[in-house]
């Protein structure tokens, strides 16, 4: 009787062992799902990505976007982790498709807080940094097609043409010249004002305009060598008509470019060059 007695209490300890494991399992398993749940919280993020190829210097729009969840040590540094954040800003080089946002790529394409009544400017250039020992900056006025749409930014290359009028003796001499006449400058800093009131203009136009005024190039402040510095100032001294062109980044090679001028175009299209002007 005593051996059966201890038989069902062994048989009791041994269930109750049995149940005291299953339930320590059950709430192991527990734990480790919620850690493995809060983990996954912890090392991912939300990025935001292209859904489309947007290409350089273009506004983006919502449509570009979309967003994905990335593990955190996958987060490139300055990622954009919101839409609204890239929204109507401008990207500085292009974004592949599925391809991270970053912060240091997009620009807005006018200064949008700090403004004041005097000029406004597009950030801080360390010019000593910028110029070294070989090159110098010079004040361009935004009077270009380019530079009024508010296209160029700090860091784009460009190019300088310019026309000016030279007087022929014989017929078929004479007229403007256009000249391909310094490449590769780099623009260092963009210069930008409140945009001129309009005349004729009522009060409540006035007003509006001073609270959120409309920013337009003024300056363009550009790094070149010292003769093309000259040559640049002589075609602004004798009213000559400057454009700018824009390259890429990359491109570093020198343009063989002839100086166009009426004879250029007769030749080109054969008709009969005028007579020389006055």
């Amino acid at each position: 009787m005593k051996r059966r007695r201890g038989i069902l209490w062994l048989l009791a300890g041994l269930v109750l062992a049995a149940l005291a494991a299953g339930i320590s399992y059950y709430a192991f398993q527990q734990v480790v799902a919620e850690r493995a749940s809060t983990a996954e919280e912890v090392t991912t993020q939300t990025v935001v990505v292209a859904k489309q190829l947007i290409n350089e210097r273009a506004v983006i729009r919502l449509a570009d976007l979309g967003t994905e969840e990335r593990p955190v040590e996958e987060v490139p540094s300055g990622a954009i982790f919101k839409t609204e954040d890239a929204v109507g800003r401008i990207t500085t080089r292009s974004v592949q498709p599925g391809q991270v946002l970053l912060a240091q790529n997009l620009i807005e394409s006018f200064p949008s807080t700090g403004v004041e009544p005097a000029d406004v400017v597009t950030g801080t250039v360390n010019f000593s940094e910028a110029l070294g020992e070989e090159l110098v900056a010079f004040a361009l006025p935004a009077s270009d097609r380019l530079s009024q749409e508010g296209i160029l930014l700090p860091g784009d290359h460009v190019d300088l043409l310019f026309s000016t009028d030279v007087v022929g003796e014989e017929e078929g001499t004479g007229g403007k010249v256009s000249i391909y006449a310094i490449q590769d400058l780099e623009v260092l800093q963009v210069i930008y004002q409140p945009q001129p009131q309009q005349e004729g203009e009522g009060e409540q136009k006035k007003e509006e305009a001073e609270t959120e005024p409309v920013l337009v190039p003024k300056t363009i402040i550009v790094a070149l060598e010292p003769q093309d510095a000259v040559v640049l100032k002589y075609a602004i001294d004798t009213s000559s008509s400057l454009d700018l062109v824009l390259r890429s980044q990359d491109n570093e090679r020198t343009f063989d470019v002839d100086a166009v001028y009426i004879n250029t175009i007769s030749d080109r299209y054969r008709f009969s060059a005028p007579r020389p002007l006055p």
